[in-house]
């Protein structure tokens, strides 16, 4: 009993066969061909950008000489009040002394003793009336007027002295109070300087965010630009492929059409049967050129 291998082959029409071929020549000539690819592209820094980092850069430490004036206001005014609580000294005292005193003075006494020799010749003159000028009497009026005279002289330059003194003390105790004044006014100035700083630096900040924000707009700009035009450039390198692409969809639906190869392969056939060829060996036919003696 002889067995029989089949094998079928499915191949295209010869012409979509060949246009097939064709296009694998085409891709393979392509796909061999080096791509010269655009490199990525970054946009620098715009010109705001660069105003912003300069003026940030100088802003480094533009707060340093407020904070050293109001380093500088809070020791001026404390120096000035340390110096007010105490009393006046005689050198501020001395400041706003009249300096027309001693001849204040000198005139005082001037007066106190013309009014004293006044009054000791018109007690001469009473003493020489009444018989006592020389007397015992007369030497006691004559003492007690010259020390009432001396008690007068005492007082006027007490009160003299006195009110120099006070008129002093005011004008000082008046430039005290200007100075604590002036001082407090000094070290109200402290936290103004310290907030110019911080105002400073907090505008800075704030031109520099807006430099950035501009800056930051038109990079963005320039980068979808240098974007586009690679893509424009990737577009074109790879245009191409897709009309490779489309052609190859194009032939991937094509109709194909089958041709089948039958070799026949039996074990210990003879000649006659290897010339009939595939399918004409039949059952009956076969039998009936075994029972005519042929094989």
């Amino acid at each position: 009993m002889s067995t029989e291998t089949i094998t079928q082959i499915a191949r295209e029409a010869p012409d979509i066969e060949a246009r097939k071929l064709g296009l694998i020549d085409s891709a393979k000539a392509l796909a061999e061909q080096p791509l010269a690819l655009p490199e990525y592209t970054l946009a620098g820094f715009t010109l705001p950008e660069a105003l912003a980092f300069n003026i940030a850069q100088q802003g480094i430490g533009q707060y340093a000489p407020f904070i050293t004036q109001a380093k500088q206001a809070t020791t001026q005014a404390m120096d000035k009040l340390s110096g007010i609580g105490g009393a006046p000294t005689q050198a501020q005292l001395d400041a706003y002394m009249n300096p027309f005193q001693q001849s204040v003075i000198d005139a005082t006494m001037s007066e106190l003793d013309k009014q004293g020799a006044l009054a000791k010749s018109q007690l001469a003159g009473q003493a020489t009336l009444g018989g006592t000028f020389g007397g015992s009497r007369y030497g006691v009026q004559e003492a007690e007027l010259a020390g009432n005279l001396q008690d007068a002289r005492a007082r006027a330059l007490a009160q003299l002295n006195l009110q120099n003194f006070g008129q002093a003390q005011a004008g000082v105790q008046n430039q005290l109070e200007r100075e604590r004044l002036a001082a407090l006014g000094i070290g109200s100035l402290a936290p103004q300087f310290a907030s110019l700083g911080a105002q400073e630096q907090t505008q800075r900040g704030q031109d520099i965010n807006q430099l950035l924000g501009i800056g930051g707009l038109q990079r963005g700009q320039s980068q979808a630009e240098l974007d586009i035009a690679r893509q424009n450039v990737l577009q074109n390198i790879y245009e191409p492929y897709q009309r490779l692409g489309f052609y190859g969809d194009i032939l991937a639906g094509a109709p194909t059409s089958q041709q089948t190869l039958v070799p026949a392969v039996s074990p210990g056939v003879s000649p006659l049967q290897q010339a009939i060829g595939v399918g004409v060996g039949s059952l009956a036919g076969l039998a009936g050129l075994r029972k005519s003696g042929v094989v």
